[in-house]
């Protein structure tokens, strides 16, 4: 019976060694079986550690910018809280992981718009440039669902497929009620004006809206507007199905 015991006590103990220093690696491993997302060059341990974040086409991964660092704060409401700090956020995140959903408190972030040419297609073509702000609501996303309001500001946007520089600064919203998010893009300032609506429900994404230049700058943005989408008069048509 105290063998049996020993040997339980040490189970239980080698185990919670193992859950202690489980190391990041391991994320890094989950994170590329479920997203694109990759965790490149991850340190520390799964509770408390560093990476460079990346995002794979399947064929290669492109890495961003900047270290990514977090540390698990808790448990809480039947989440785990973790803490996330990188160069591009304005303060620490606190992200809450849930069994079926992500919650994030309110925050906003500041990036390089050439960041979205990770993203693979149309901004691997269109080489963005300019700067993206980020703002978001206390929010919760599950695979089906968005619980909040996020807003992203494209300022001075640019393409190197354009001489124009800079085309205008644009404004995407994104509402959700626990339900599919609805999608809005208007144009704040520029001589290239896109505006239009849609609807994001789990990974699929639903968008129409148009492209126009400002007559005076349709021969130099005439390229571009035709990369955009499909041409209806003086207009281009803006689509996305996924």
């Amino acid at each position: 019976m105290k063998r049996a015991l020993l040997a339980v006590v040490l189970l239980v103990a080698a185990l919670a060694v193992v859950a202690i220093r489980a190391p990041a690696a391991w994320l890094a491993d989950a994170l590329a079986e479920r997203t694109k997302l990759r965790l490149v060059d991850a340190r520390g341990t799964v509770w408390q550690g560093s990476a460079l974040v990346g995002v794979s086409n399947g064929r290669e991964t492109t890495l961003l910018p900047g270290r990514l660092e977090w540390a698990v704060t808790g448990l809480r409401s039947g989440r785990v809280w973790t803490r996330t700090t990188h160069e591009w956020l304005a303060k620490p995140l606190e992200v809450g992981l849930g069994t079926s959903s992500l919650r994030f408190a309110k925050g906003s972030a500041r990036l390089p718009a050439a960041a979205l040419a990770a993203t693979g297609a149309p901004f691997n073509t269109l080489r963005p440039g300019g700067v993206l702000e980020l703002r978001w609501t206390d929010a919760e996303l599950t695979r089906a669902a968005f619980d909040g309001e996020l807003e992203v500001d494209w300022r001075d946007a640019q393409s190197a497929l354009s001489p124009v520089v800079p085309l205008g600064s644009y404004r995407l919203s994104v509402a959700g009620r626990a339900g599919p998010a609805s999608l809005e893009l208007k144009t704040l300032t520029g001589p290239l004006e896109m505006r239009g609506s849609g609807t994001i429900e789990g990974s699929h994404i639903r968008f129409r809206g148009v492209a126009a230049a400002e007559r005076d700058m349709q021969p130099a943005l005439n390229g571009l507007l035709g990369l955009l989408g499909m041409r209806s008069g003086d207009k281009v048509l803006l689509a996305i199905d996924t």
